[in-house]
């Protein structure tokens, strides 16, 4: 909950600057702080291919999943990205799905309806977010420091099968 929170309230600028002037009272100047040190995650987003068949069953399946475990309340009426086409609705969907899971391949690999782009597709004033780094990293650090373990794991057990 505190890292979504913290990435609404930040830009996806990369430069911890406050998207919105908010003044909780902790400031003289007005408005947040800018904060310092943010990183995040690749410019890389998940969209639907074009070449992807909006009648497939399987898009309406896969856009309930993703805004099940997602933020998709920007999709609402009369939000920043609620005139979206339905390309750009299942796109921003599967985005937000894709960027919690912090941007994770198998994140963006529903039926083959998906892609990955470095192209921003954001429209007008309908940003598609980029997640903050976790603090152990991108999700590929997060699986590869649990290998180590369990490769050691999996060697002692095969040393014990041995000895015995």
């Amino acid at each position: 909950m505190q890292k979504a929170l913290i990435q609404e309230i930040l830009n996806d600028t990369g430069d911890g600057i406050a998207k919105y002037q908010l003044n909780l009272g902790s400031t003289n100047s007005g408005s947040l702080v800018p904060a310092k040190g943010v990183h995040y995650l690749d410019r890389k987003w998940c969209v639907m291919k074009p070449s992807a068949n909006l009648d497939d069953p399987q898009v309406a399946l896969s856009v309930s999943y993703a805004c099940g475990l997602a933020d998709c309340t920007s999709l609402g009426y009369g939000t920043s990205c609620g005139n979206l086409d339905a390309r750009g609705n299942i796109s921003y969907a599967v985005n937000s799905y894709y960027q919690r899971n912090n941007q994770l391949d198998v994140a963006c690999k529903f039926l083959n309806l998906l892609m990955i782009t470095k192209t921003n597709p954001s429209v007008g004033s309908c940003r598609f977010e980029i997640m903050i780094e976790p603090y152990y990293g991108g999700a590929e650090r997060r699986f590869g420091c649990l290998l180590k373990p369990l490769s050691l794991v999996a060697l002692f057990i095969f040393f014990s099968l041995t000895v015995v």
